[in-house]
């Protein structure tokens, strides 16, 4: 039993503070990307260069980080649970830090190869966020992690909402000076938790570790029995997001000729909400009713809402979609990790959340690398696919937890 203290709500805030910086340094170089290598006089390809290879290469770059993510989170997490959280998180954003130098220098010399191994480098720290998790559960009761895990999510989403904007604005300067931000973010990162975080895990666990933890997680995930199906279900759900947030921008600049300021300025609008509703929109809703049921209504609207968009021409139609597709996405993921949480004992916090971690980063990983290609050939691609994995992952909610959903 965690018994709430000044010290553990101090903690929660640093952590928040943690979970804020990280997503404001990736959201500044995120509108980046599809910009780089698909706006015209693009540095990395030549102009004669098809939409189906700047597609796949955009997919290549896009995979790069999660791929990285999903090899380190595992043994970070469970790193975590032998060493404590500080000394983990420390390490993470040192490894951080040397990916955005190596990304800054990669679009300096124009080098794509540079460029994907800064990228795969910032993955490899971004696996802290199983750690993040691991200590906010730490210090949350039962009836708390939801709403604490939603908090996360909002300091999240409020980084991913000032990052993109400023990362937008910045590119007019140069690709790579929303990198050099990205840098001097991480650092303040660092700083915070040398100075500000204090220990929250002080019980030790040996666990062998291994480079292929991270394979080992995902088949370890769909061998629990009571979370095989929630777990293929959230990996169903960040397949379908991940298709659709990361390659919306090429339908973007593609079909309504938006700029990476313009880009950067949606994702902006959309983190906001997502920030709003985590943080504030969804707790009547998850302090109400069981975390299972808001997940599964939650992929069901979701898959809904996106397919009407292949209907619209007018790109001002995303301003009315994005604050309810956001709303709908902020409920599910704070409701996943408390049902994970909630399924193991408080010394297996850094485990489990890697074998979370595992699952997320494996779809957001596996997901571009397929999606390249196909928004190569339709720009339509991002709503059909997305639309198609929100409702599969829905139905395995329905298939296996029918009782529990309407009991």
């Amino acid at each position: 039993m965690v018994i709430k203290t000044n010290s553990n709500r101090f903690s929660l805030f640093i952590l928040l503070l943690t979970v804020f910086l990280d997503w404001m340094s990736i959201g500044l170089v995120y509108p980046m990307f599809s910009s780089m290598i698909f706006h015209e006089g693009s540095q990395f390809f030549s102009v004669e260069t098809t939409s189906v290879v700047r597609g796949t290469w955009l997919g290549v770059l896009l995979a790069a980080s999660p791929l990285a993510q999903f090899l380190s989170s595992p043994i970070v997490g469970t790193l975590s649970d032998q060493k404590g959280r500080k000394p983990l998180l420390v390490n993470s954003l040192l490894i951080m830090i040397g990916g955005y130098i190596l990304s800054t220098v990669g679009v300096w010399v124009e080098s794509l190869a540079l460029l994907l191994l800064g990228r795969s480098i910032v993955g490899i720290g971004a696996g802290n966020a199983a750690v993040v998790f691991a200590s906010i559960a730490d210090i949350s009761k039962m009836d708390e992690k939801a709403k604490n895990f939603g908090l996360a999510s909002m300091a999240g989403g409020i980084g991913f909402t000032v990052g993109p904007f400023f990362g937008g604005t910045l590119s007019r300067f140069g690709f790579a000076t929303p990198f050099q931000f990205a840098i001097v973010f991480s650092l303040i990162n660092l700083f915070l938790i040398l100075f500000w975080f204090g220990e929250t895990h002080h019980t030790r666990k040996q666990v062998k570790l291994s480079l292929t933890l991270g394979l080992k997680n995902i088949k370890k995930a769909f061998q629990v029995p009571n979370l095989r199906a929630l777990f293929l279900s959230f990996f169903f759900f960040c397949v379908a997001w991940s298709f659709y947030w990361e390659f919306i921008p090429v339908t973007w600049i593609q079909e309504y000729g938006l700029n990476a300021t313009e880009v950067g300025n949606f994702y902006a609008y959309g983190a906001a909400f997502y920030a709003l509703s985590s943080g504030l929109l969804i707790r009547p809703i998850v302090s109400r009713f069981k975390p299972l049921p808001i997940m599964f209504i939650a992929t069901v609207l979701v898959g809904f809402i996106i397919f009407p968009l292949l209907l619209h021409t007018n790109v001002s139609v995303f301003w009315i979609y994005i604050p309810i597709q956001q709303f709908l996405i902020a409920l599910v993921f704070p409701t996943g990790a408390t049902i994970v949480s909630n399924s193991v004992d408080e010394n297996s916090q850094g485990e489990i959340m890697g074998i979370l971690q595992s699952v997320d980063s494996f779809a957001f990983a596996s997901s571009p690398l397929f999606a390249g290609i196909f928004v190569g050939f339709s720009t339509q691609t991002p709503i059909i696919i997305a639309g198609g994995f929100m409702l599969l992952a829905s139905l395995v909610l329905l298939g296996s937890y029918r009782k529990k959903l309407f009991s």
